[in-house]
């Protein structure tokens, strides 16, 4: 096999759009120029997307190697001693120990290198390219070695897995009409599928008192528990594959729970001191400025209950740390009051 190019450090990506031919890209350097052809719009981003990662990953590449010839580990600030290959093997290494990630979430294809974060599974790039078709309000893609993976979202892809999140989404597919997709498959049968799983919804276990059409508010549901009151339950003690299927099954994500005080399920979670559920419902449009009946919000309890591993990923998520509650308390004052230095210090 011939290559298109001799050293990928020197080229660069672009999308083409005034060809007479669809989904056109380039890949070019001073030296050559090669013009390729996607099948769809998803699979050219897919493509361009896993290029410049390629790019970016072989060139960071060579200057640890240049380093560890010259004797030297000079780092960027904050990245000291980190070499980015040994960093993506790691994530890699641990993201495929989870029950079924050794193996496409989708289509069953082996060794994926790819991982939808707000999901919580890993893919082949193939069917990482067909989620990125879905939109990132449905399904956010990024790569387990080229990537960078912060400790908390790599616990939540470790938290679910492909085991269990397809015994969500795949629960009754045997009336469905559609056969699930192997690494074989067409891309055109991949993308009926994803599409039908994520986006429609097909193959949810059918269970009228959680459906739909179930009122949100508790003085209204007569007995039956909506979605969104199992999520905020679930938030509440941490229970991240109950998030799963409650948000599957239609929960509103900034639902609020009229009986105690206005709650909503990121207060619930950071109440609790679960990383990962907060986590979780901020990859999946959780609202961090919401602030309950009393004027708290997510920082505010979890500074209180002296969570400091939740605080950090609060703030670090761009929570306001000057925002006062009903009793005039911003977040650094209720560090104060508790004498909690560490979360004062944060």
């Amino acid at each position: 096999m011939v290559p298109l190019m001799d050293d990928l450090r020197l080229c660069s990506v672009r999308t083409l759009d005034e060809m007479d031919r669809r989904f056109c890209f380039e890949i070019f350097s001073v030296h050559a120029s090669c013009i390729l052809q996607a099948d769809s719009e998803a699979s050219r981003q897919a493509w361009t997307e896993a290029m410049r990662s390629t790019i970016n990953s072989a060139y960071r590449d060579s200057q640890v190697l240049d380093r560890r010839a010259q004797g030297s580990e000079v780092s960027a600030p904050g990245t000291e001693g980190r070499d980015p290959y040994a960093e993506g093997q790691r994530v890699l290494e641990q993201s495929l120990r989870v029950a079924g990630n050794q193996r496409c979430c989708d289509c069953g294809k082996a060794d994926p290198r790819w991982a939808s974060i707000n999901l919580g599974i890993t893919l082949c790039i193939e069917c990482s390219g067909i989620h990125r078709g879905l939109g990132v309000h449905q399904s956010k893609v990024r790569s387990l070695t080229l990537d960078t993976w912060e400790p908390e979202l790599l616990k939540l892809l470790c938290a679910l897995g492909n085991d269990t999140v397809n015994q969500i989404y795949e629960a009754e597919t045997e009336h469905s009409g559609l056969t699930k997709p192997t690494a074989e498959s067409s891309r055109q049968e991949k993308e009926q599928w994803i599409e039908a799983k994520y986006v429609e919804k097909k193959f949810l276990k059918k269970n009228p008192a959680a459906a739909d059409q179930v009122p949100d508010d508790p003085a209204e549901m007569s007995g039956a528990v909506s979605p969104s009151h199992r999520l905020y339950a679930a938030a509440a003690v941490g229970d991240l594959p109950a998030m799963c299927q409650a948000l599957a099954l239609g929960a509103n994500v900034n639902w609020t729970n009229s009986e105690e005080s206005r709650t909503s399920p990121l207060i619930a979670a950071a109440r609790r001191g679960s990383l990962t559920a907060c986590e979780y419902l901020l990859q999946n449009g959780a609202n961090i400025s919401y602030r309950d009946a009393s004027g708290q919000g997510p920082l505010h309890v979890a500074t209180r209950a002296g969570h400091t591993g939740p605080v950090c990923l609060l703030l670090k998520r761009g929570a306001n740390q000057y925002a006062v509650d009903e009793r005039g308390q911003d977040p650094l004052s209720i560090a104060v009051a508790t004498a909690n230095a560490d979360i004062v210090t944060l």
